[in-house]
């Protein structure tokens, strides 16, 4: 057999183990022009304007997260009732995700008015949302007292399963059925943005004073102790919640 020919059969003996799917040619001019524009910040210049709205989402969610930390390094010496610059803190860090929301629903309205959104704009969409709606929340869950080890377990199970639920939809979309406008008709699970329920909850916390400073104070609800006397067996049922948002963003028969 000539090497020609057993190249042609290896080739066709991968085909068949491992199918490619045709790229569309309208998928294919959008990615061709980051392959044509090689110059300096090239990335930069082909941005749509939904595109800039979407990194201001993930703008936001990195925000709150250093906001976040800034109370934390701060909190251990701070004297209670907290003061207004600290409660400000607290409070930005909590609204940015919200204010993130709202650039997460302009970039789509802008895009369809712009006569679609990029290939680009697409993945930074759930890159931005995973940093607004997973990290930043589970980033302040822990900053206001879910600091266990299970309460830890509890909020990477969050980040997790909103990073797989992101993945799960990207890959899937195509698959559920849409409306006339081309809009999914339903979610398999709870979409990530959710969260801003979370959000919501801990700024009614922060305003109750329900929450830790430094080693001081506690969240409501209370904890359970898993062992006794083992302190690392202690979680907070507000640590459960997470868990239980985690696995309502992850289910396949959810449907809303």
């Amino acid at each position: 057999m000539s090497k020609r020919t057993s190249a042609s059969v290896k080739a066709e003996a991968t085909a068949a183990v491992s199918p490619v799917t045709p790229m569309s040619e309208e998928k294919r001019k959008a990615l061709q022009q980051y392959k044509d524009d090689d110059g300096h910040f090239s990335l930069v210049r082909n941005f749509r304007l939904a595109d800039l709205i979407t990194i201001m989402n993930g703008v936001c969610g990195t925000l709150s997260i250093l906001l976040s930390a800034r109370y934390l390094l701060e909190s251990s010496n701070l004297p209670r009732p907290l003061s207004d610059d600290a409660t400000r803190t607290l409070y930005t860090a909590i609204i940015l995700p919200m204010l993130g929301f709202g650039f997460d629903a302009l970039d789509g309205k802008v895009a369809r008015w712009m006569g679609g959104g990029s290939m680009l704009g697409q993945e930074m969409d759930s890159l931005a949302d995973l940093i607004s709606f997973g990290v930043a929340p589970a980033t302040l869950g822990y900053v206001m007292g879910l600091r266990t080890p299970l309460d830890v377990v509890c909020l990477l199970l969050f980040v997790s399963c909103g990073l797989a639920r992101l993945a799960r939809f990207n890959a899937t979309v195509a698959l559920i059925p849409a409306d006339a406008s081309g809009k999914s008709k339903y979610f398999e699970g709870i979409p990530i943005p959710s969260s801003l329920g979370l959000d919501a909850m801990m700024a009614y916390f922060v305003h109750s004073g329900w929450f830790a400073m430094g080693s001081h104070g506690d969240l409501p609800f209370g904890t359970i102790e898993l062992i006794a006397g083992n302190k690392n067996s202690t979680i907070h049922i507000l640590s459960i919640i997470f868990a239980v948002w985690a696995a309502a963003m992850v289910s396949k028969t959810l449907r809303l």
